[in-house]
């Protein structure tokens, strides 16, 4: 298991290892033993630690409030977008894997097994689950490589009318970029469309 992952991401940055709580699901102990707090490829793709998974699938949870299981975050993108446990489906020692996009509101369903996910679906789905190619035209315009505690999130989300270019993006803190994106979506989500909202953009 994460023999092919480890052969085709490189690690770029290593956050200090954290002890894995017993609160977490006994699938996850493996992957943050091996990987925690690394950053690949320049920030393209993170594994959490214990803390920093603990800290967004609190914020996670906050901004999807329609799981009825609790949420266990294990890794992230370059645009904050957080890879979750999915107890609704899969079997409870394998679980399948869901995407929970803080830009656009969404939650993505991706159709592998947790104990697949890194060895085939960031490989059969690199693009959907990564957007390497807009993460290199971001780079290539001069976009810095995020940190671990940094995301390049939307200035405007798209739930909001924001667009999907590279000029509707920016660097950001993670955790901020989470808790103000669940806060609109909280206090949207059940508006008719078309409602107007005012919106005065991501704070960083």
């Amino acid at each position: 298991m994460y023999e092919r992952f480890a052969n085709g991401f490189t690690a770029t940055s290593q956050e200090p290892r954290q002890n894995t709580s017993a609160a977490a699901p006994g699938i996850l102990t493996g992957l943050f033993n091996t990987f925690g707090g690394t950053t690949f490829d320049g920030g393209i793709y993170r594994i959490h630690n214990d803390v920093s998974s603990k800290a967004a699938s609190k914020t996670a949870a906050e901004a999807y409030p329609g799981f009825q299981t609790e949420t266990f975050c294990f890794g992230f993108d370059w645009l904050g977008r957080q890879f979750a446990l999915d107890f609704h489906r899969g079997t409870p020692d394998d679980p399948e894997v869901i995407l929970l996009e803080p830009g656009t509101g969404e939650a993505l369903e991706v159709p592998v097994p947790f104990s697949k996910f890194h060895d085939d679906a960031l490989f059969e789905y690199r693009d959907s689950c990564l957007f390497p190619d807009w993460f290199a035209e971001w780079r290539a315009a001069g976009g810095a490589a995020p940190a671990f505690t940094e995301c390049i999130g939307y200035k405007q989300p798209l739930f909001l009318g924001g667009e999907d270019a590279t000029d509707n993006l920016e660097l950001t803190d993670i955790d901020v970029y989470w808790s103000i994106a669940g806060q609109i979506l909280n206090a949207t989500r059940h508006l008719p469309d078309g409602t107007p909202v005012s919106y005065l953009g991501m704070a960083t």
